[in-house]
């Protein structure tokens, strides 16, 4: 599945607001290394940025942060089915 289009079922699933970021740790496999992508809310949609390590953010700033291993212990982006699957396994 499109990492673009993953992103932002999670961001409708989780309910961010404009005002806030979202922060998804993943593995990027080309590269060998935990990455964190940013998502913030623009006039023309949503903007992905990707960092290394994670942001330092302005005290007043809104965010939601989501990380979950695969089976083999990498981040990954999770999917809405999964996400959801897990809050029913949690009752």
């Amino acid at each position: 599945m499109n990492a673009t289009f993953q992103i932002q079922q999670l961001w409708q699933y989780l309910g961010v607001q404009d005002d806030e970021i979202l922060i998804i740790r993943h593995y990027n496999q080309s590269d060998d290394k935990d990455e964190f992508l940013i998502v913030e809310a623009t006039q023309n949609g949503l903007t992905i940025t990707t960092t290394d390590t994670l942001p330092e953010l302005r005290t007043d700033m809104k965010f939601q942060i989501v990380q979950q291993r695969d089976s083999s212990g990498k981040f990954i982006i999770p999917s809405v089915t999964q996400l959801i699957n897990d809050k029913v396994s949690d009752y």
